[in-house]
């Protein structure tokens, strides 16, 4: 089975997201994606609670046909995508898996931690992103930042993120 992984912080996941793993599953015909986001970041980012992510990222994600969020990342307390890879293949042997990653994930992937064997061990599927890549096919340059500076500012998001994950930020008053 052909998995591909697609993680992040997802603080907030937006509709971005959500366009890069259909792009994903659409042109890489992966048999499923796997929604991870993470629980602890390596450089220590600041992020809002972890479960407060893996639920707006269920709901974003949701009724998406071949697309499972899962909380992999919970048992990776490092945030290192090669430890990640390891445990998953250790638990998985048969599977092969891939990252979703934008097209400058391929090309710094070997510059990770343990990068170079980490691209032994995985492909990346390139998404095109506007901002980045002149593709055609590149999608909308939104970020996780800009949605956090919007609510910071009362601006107005629901053209950035889900309908449910908009609810779920007023509702939780998360980012606010």
């Amino acid at each position: 089975m052909h998995v591909a992984l697609f993680g992040g912080s997802f603080n907030p996941p937006h509709i971005g997201h959500i366009f890069a793993a259909l792009y994903a599953l659409k042109t890489a015909q992966p048999d499923e994606i796997w929604v991870l986001p993470s629980f602890s970041h390596p450089l220590h980012k600041q992020l809002i609670d972890a479960e407060h992510r893996l639920a707006m990222c269920r709901l974003a994600f949701a009724g998406i046909e071949h697309i499972h969020v899962r909380d992999d990342e919970r048992t990776n307390s490092t945030g290192y995508t090669w430890d990640l890879i390891h445990n998953l293949k250790s638990q998985y042997p048969h599977h092969r898996f891939s990252l979703i990653g934008g097209t400058d994930t391929q090309e710094s992937l070997t510059t990770w931690y343990r990068g170079e064997e980490l691209a032994t061990l995985i492909s990346v599927i390139a998404v095109p992103r506007g901002g980045y890549d002149a593709s055609p096919a590149a999608l909308p340059s939104i970020s996780s930042s800009l949605i956090r500076e919007r609510i910071a500012t009362q601006q107005d998001i629901t053209e950035l993120v889900d309908a449910q994950v908009h609810a779920y930020i007023c509702e939780q008053k998360v980012y606010i």
